[in-house]
């Protein structure tokens, strides 16, 4: 796996620009609420924090995947970088309660851009990467530097908030798209051909169709047992803000052991049956998690989780880049984002509901059935199931 970076160029370039626009806006995720909370005291602007950063890619998340697929994706590259890098910016005036304002602004602009940014490198590697077996091994390392991030970046913009260096962890989100934008301005992409909307009747297929569905009910699940953590780690496990951390923590761990196990297993199953297996495993996962009793079998249980959940992201992925036209690619994976967006909203909207009808422990049950009807949805999907796969010897199995 290891290989694709020392030997591809191109993709290293894209990699290590991709990383870097990763690590600030981890750095920041939650940084920016404890930020907006310590000068206000108020949870209600935390809260419309954290929704204004979602707005964006439900509202013209399909038109920026448009303007991807007719654009230079490279010039999509620079200019979404530096947009971000001002947006970001405008985040340091606000360093009193009265100027709380610029946080929101500054929000809108960076996720706008971001908007542009997820949609164009996932359409941008198989442009890249055009070997299949190859860019398995780039996808699950794109996933693998990620979910590092996703575990250190909380916790170093936390730190840095609280220990009011909150404008060193701005400037260096700042540094790192202006970074990013910088090595992406030299990078060779091929460009792919552009034809009109009415020529694409095959961009969305039974299966891409199939797909989006289970993996909206799998995220929109997903979010509304994310909103119910904590009052299941006060009511169940008796626990505190200090238990949450440590299952976010545990949450991490297994998503860094599944993004380095989702290259091989790419590479030797049905495209179908990982999905499915991957959607089922965490639903399981999420039994035991929510029924336990106690930390340690609470903390086993979301770790296990996450392996599934990361192989599940890397296969959801490569399967839209090997299904998906390479002249709508930015499109459908703009619809994807745009997807996993609306599921965050519905799922926080879903969470309170389902409490309020079953209470706290039916509604956890539930909702983590919900991932397994996900992974029947998915096992349901039409189309190829496997993905060619190359041999030592050079030759490539087909399905």
């Amino acid at each position: 796996m290891w290989d694709t970076l020392v030997h591809h160029r191109p993709f290293r370039r894209l990699w290590i620009a991709a990383t870097i626009d990763a690590a600030g806006t981890w750095l920041l995720v939650m940084a920016v609420p404890l930020h907006v909370y310590t000068i206000t005291g108020s949870a209600t602007s935390t809260g419309v924090a954290l929704a204004v950063q979602a707005l964006p890619a439900v509202m013209i998340g399909p038109w920026a995947g448009v303007l991807i697929d007719r654009w230079p994706r490279r010039i999509v590259f620079v200019v979404a970088n530096i947009v971000a890098a001002l947006g970001v910016s405008v985040l340091l005036p606000a360093t009193t309660a009265d100027r709380i304002g610029f946080v929101y602004p500054a929000l809108v602009i960076e996720n706008i851009a971001v908007c542009f940014l997820r949609p164009a490198l996932q359409a941008t590697i198989p442009a890249t990467v055009t070997d299949q077996s190859t860019r398995a091994s780039a996808n699950a390392l794109l996933a693998l530097s990620h979910s590092v991030l996703r575990i250190c970046g909380p916790l170093a913009g936390t730190y840095l908030t609280a220990s009011g260096w909150f404008a060193a962890a701005v400037a260096v989100d700042v540094a790192g798209y202006l970074t990013a934008a910088a090595i992406l301005a030299t990078l060779k992409i091929t460009p792919v051909a552009v034809r009109g909307d009415d020529q694409h009747p095959g961009t969305w297929t039974p299966a891409l169709t199939a797909l989006l569905v289970s993996s909206w009910l799998y995220w929109t699940a997903n979010a509304a047992l994310t909103a119910l953590l904590v009052p299941f780690a006060v009511d169940r496990l008796h626990g505190d803000g200090q238990t949450v951390g440590h299952l976010i923590t545990g949450l991490g761990i297994g998503y860094l052991c599944g993004a380095a196990a989702s290259r091989s297993l790419l590479l030797r199953r049905p495209a179908r049956n990982l999905i499915a297996g991957s959607y089922a495993l965490v639903g399981l996962s999420f039994l035991f998690l929510f029924t336990a009793g106690t930390m340690t079998v609470a903390l086993l249980a979301i770790t296990v989780a996450g392996i599934p959940g990361a192989v599940a992201g890397v296969a959801t992925t490569h399967h839209v880049q090997s299904s998906a036209p390479p002249e709508a690619l930015g499109r459908v994976s703009a619809v994807f984002m745009t997807s996993d967006a609306v599921a965050a909203v519905a799922g926080a909207l879903a969470a309170p509901m389902a409490v309020a009808v079953a209470g706290l422990p039916a509604a956890l049950i539930m909702l983590s059935g919900a991932v397994l009807l996900a992974a029947v949805s998915a096992m349901n999907q039409p189309g190829p199931r496997r993905w060619p796969v190359r041999r030592r010897s050079g030759s490539v199995r087909r399905p």
